[in-house]
């Protein structure tokens, strides 16, 4: 019941690493890193691994997480399944995101547009503007999503906890709980500007006679 409250190629992947990295994170000339900046190995995560993160929304694997890359990115892959949720309207405060096609189709609001995003396409998704997507397809839809800093990896983490500890007995309850997580960690929620095109996806099932 849970699914209905809530619901770059690697070249951009790096570039997005890059643009977010801070000053003084740098390496000398000769490629090595510089003094008294922290230093982190490279990492390959070959197709069809890396961790999976416990959450109530779908389908998550962590590719690379925050202290991986140095506080600077975290790197998930999010999997649809067909004509399902993905997240409610909200409004990050402390990071941005990035969502990156590649399977399927993802619809995706931002501000007052509705967007189809096919595999190849690139959304920034910034701080400051609410957004949503889901999976309005009949097929599952994959997506690659960085965000900057590490406060929204501490929500994915928490999320599911939150849900085993409170315990909630109705739908309802279950989205106080993860909207008030959410707000915790600069994310407000704004079920009110759910648009129609999406909200099917995220009612509750009829009751079964």
């Amino acid at each position: 019941m849970l699914k209905y409250v809530l619901g770059l190629s690697g070249a951009t992947i790096a570039l997005a690493a890059c643009a977010s990295v801070e000053p003084g994170h740098h390496h000398n000339p000769d490629g090595t890193h510089a003094e008294g900046v922290h230093a982190h190995p490279d990492k390959l995560v070959v197709a069809g691994a890396g961790k999976t993160v416990e959450n109530p929304f779908h389908p998550v694997r962590l590719l690379l997480s925050s202290e991986e890359s140095a506080g600077d990115v975290t790197v998930y892959e999010f999997e649809l399944p067909p004509r399902s949720p993905g997240s409610p309207p909200h409004t990050h405060t402390l990071e941005d995101e990035y969502f990156y096609v590649t399977e399927g189709v993802l619809s995706v609001m931002s501000g007052d547009q509705i967007l189809s995003l096919y595999p190849g396409d690139f959304a920034a998704l910034n701080r400051g503007n609410t957004h949503m997507f889901w999976n309005a397809s009949d097929e599952t839809t994959k997506l690659i999503m960085t965000t900057t800093g590490g406060s929204f990896e501490e929500f994915m983490a928490s999320a599911a906890p939150r849900i085993a500890d409170a315990q909630p007995d109705s739908a309802e309850g279950a989205g106080a709980v993860i909207g008030q997580l959410a707000a915790e960690h600069g994310i407000m929620i704004s079920m009110e500007k759910m648009p129609e095109a999406a909200a099917p996806f995220y009612a509750p099932p009829s009751s079964a006679e």
